[in-house]
């Protein structure tokens, strides 16, 4: 393997570690804004290559429950069925820190299959178990 192989490698940092805090920080930030409450992330995937980190997750209350997308902007979405319970986010890091690139909020699709090509990530991070 080449030294340029072995950087392009995803890796999954130990959820516990500052690294990972530092990614998911911009992450649950954005999807606390974007649900109007609180919540928390159960992360399913969380795969760093070089700048870049993806994160899937599962969202959920503060207490560890499913969320119920009740009395947010998702609310209609939910109750059509067009909305599921998942996360996911594309991150950059930068000299100051993790910063969000785009999210999708409760994707019911692969809404993240395009972010490769179109920020420019590497297309292997975006492996969802």
């Amino acid at each position: 393997m080449t030294a340029n192989a072995a950087q392009d490698t995803p890796r999954t940092p130990a959820l516990t570690s500052a690294e990972a805090q530092a990614i998911l920080k911009p992450a649950l930030a954005d999807l606390v804004s974007a649900l109007g409450k609180p919540a928390q992330l159960d992360v399913s995937s969380l795969r760093v290559s070089g700048e870049w980190a993806f994160l899937y997750a599962s969202i959920q209350t503060p207490g560890g429950q499913p969320i119920d997308y009740k009395d947010t902007p998702f609310a209609e979405a939910a109750e059509a069925g067009m909305k599921s319970r998942a996360y996911a986010a594309l991150l950059r890091g930068q000299a100051t820190g993790w910063k969000l690139v785009t999210s999708s909020v409760g994707p019911t699709d692969v809404a993240w299959q395009p972010w490769a090509a179109e920020y420019g990530a590497p297309a292997a991070i975006f492996e969802v178990p």
